[in-house]
């Protein structure tokens, strides 16, 4: 199969023709990638229970905990792995005691083996990791109690969410040592997973949650992250939305002035060193909505009164055309999205997921992270996916 570089697209088989959007590339550069030889994320000696499993390409979906999570049987043929989120720090150590779904997700698990279980710790706004990784003594003691954690509750991985290593973004604090002290909490995480793997017989699966922003990636070292994580999940999505401009908040591809791409982290991870197999590209199971937003045009790129703040659930965008909306969209960046004339809704369908389904098979990623079922309780999003992915 003909590989397609990974910021060189082709034209949507299913995009919209009703309105022709403005063309928002002014001359986007075809980078061809040279012959590389491809890891996947599971070697033959780290494949769990999806022998059975034809595709290459892993699905993950995320799981924030709740009273009433959104699982069904039904939606399990279509999900490799689970991220249970989140573990909070409390004091230096992780801790679930705020969990209110817990038995559920077990008793799913249970039910479904072929799922790997994996305990996500962290997440947006989530505070104490820098304090708790400032010494060897906080690394191990945080380490410890994320392994023990994991242990309780019969997962077999760990998903590190720290947002962000040496940022203060979410509210957190920061320390110019947390980069190389995250890398320090990681190896501990790692050399406590693998003599898991000895003693059990079975794999256990080390994940680290990345932000796609090229400022939040230049301070990785992409080599050194790849010889201790399997999954590194690549969040392309919240790229925009917190500013008063409307635009695609999960495009594929990069704008003439944007360069917070899915296809640009991507591309910056893997001329790093990381190995593309072991790349999950990160996928929104929601869209945003920014109102009173001032146009007399399709709405792209306009000014609004709100940020893209008020978030719509998957569902909610694919009926959004019977209740007033044009759908456009974009083939530059392989995006859709919806306009009222004063509402302007980027998100997701059918057209681009299957576009990104092919697009990470193409180029040998590990697979797809959604965020989050929570958001797409039939599993409409996850299902188109699979459908699409090799």
């Amino acid at each position: 199969m003909a590989k397609t570089p990974l910021l060189t697209k082709e034209k949507s088989p299913k995009a919209t023709k009703a309105k022709k959007p403005r063309r928002i590339l002014s001359g986007l550069m075809v980078l061809t990638m040279t012959a590389i030889t491809l890891t996947t994320a599971f070697s033959p000696e780290r494949v769990t229970a999806q022998a059975d499993v034809k595709r290459r390409s892993r699905t993950v979906m995320y799981v924030s905990d709740s009273a009433d999570l959104p699982l069904t049987d039904a939606s399990a043929r279509n999900i490799d792995q689970i991220n249970y989120a989140f573990a909070l720090l409390d004091d230096g150590e992780a801790t679930g005691d705020h969990w209110q779904g817990i038995r559920k997700m077990k008793s799913f698990l249970t039910r479904h083996p072929e799922i790997d279980g994996v305990l996500s710790v962290g997440g947006w706004g989530a505070d104490g990791f820098s304090q708790a990784c400032r010494t060897q003594e906080g690394r191990e003691v945080l380490a410890g109690s994320i392994l023990r954690l994991m242990d309780e509750h019969g997962f077999v991985g760990v998903d590190v969410d720290w947002e962000y290593p040496g940022f203060s973004h979410a509210g957190i604090e920061s320390h110019p040592e947390d980069t190389e002290n995250w890398y320090d909490l990681l190896a501990l995480l790692r050399e406590g997973l693998d003599e898991r793997e000895r003693q059990n017989g079975r794999p256990y699966l080390l994940s680290v949650a990345l932000g796609a922003g090229k400022s939040l990636l230049e301070s990785i070292d992409a080599a050194r992250l790849n010889e201790l994580v399997d999954q590194a999940v690549v969040m392309a999505y919240d790229l925009c939305g917190f500013e008063k401009i409307t635009g695609h908040h999960a495009g594929l591809y990069p704008d003439s002035d944007k360069a917070d791409t899915g296809a640009h982290a991507v591309k910056m991870l893997t001329e790093g060193g990381m190995s593309p197999g072991k790349i999950l590209l990160g996928i929104p199971t929601y869209g945003r909505m920014w109102r009173q937003v001032a146009s007399d045009g399709n709405g792209l790129g306009s000014r609004a009164e709100t940020t893209g703040n008020k978030v719509v659930p998957y569902g909610e965008m694919q009926a959004l055309e019977g209740s007033g909306y044009t759908r456009y969209y974009d083939e530059d960046a392989q995006s859709p999205w919806w306009f009222d004339g004063g509402r302007f809704v980027s998100g997701e369908d059918a057209t681009s997921l299957q576009y990104k389904a092919r697009w990470v098979s193409e180029n040998n990623l590990g697979g797809v992270a959604l965020w989050a079922a929570n958001h797409d309780p039939d599993g409409e999003a996850v299902k188109v996916l699979t459908t699409h992915l090799k």
